[in-house]
């Protein structure tokens, strides 16, 4: 049979002589880093529209379709200005 005793700074139950299991005085600052261009990109693009925030899957499939009508939309101003130059040039 084990006996336990609680650590009141952390709020949990460690057994009687065990030691004392202290964090890293940094480990509160450290959080996992997820550089991905896409995640800024549809999160830039929620926050200024206020569109309610994708769940993580929702989120994937948001950023593929802004970015695929960013082309879109590059693909039609350059499609336009080539056309208006070739008007113009002439």
């Amino acid at each position: 049979m084990r006996f336990y005793s609680m650590d009141h700074t952390r709020c949990r139950m460690q057994p009687i002589g065990a030691a004392p299991q202290i964090p890293h005085p940094a480990s509160r600052f450290r959080s996992p880093i997820h550089v991905n261009p896409l995640n800024l990109v549809v999160r830039a693009f929620v926050n200024t529209f206020g569109i309610t925030q994708p769940t993580p899957e929702t989120e994937a499939k948001a950023g593929r379709f802004i970015v695929l009508m960013l082309i879109a939309v590059l693909l039609l101003i350059g499609v336009i200005a080539w056309l208006l130059r070739d008007a113009f040039t002439r």
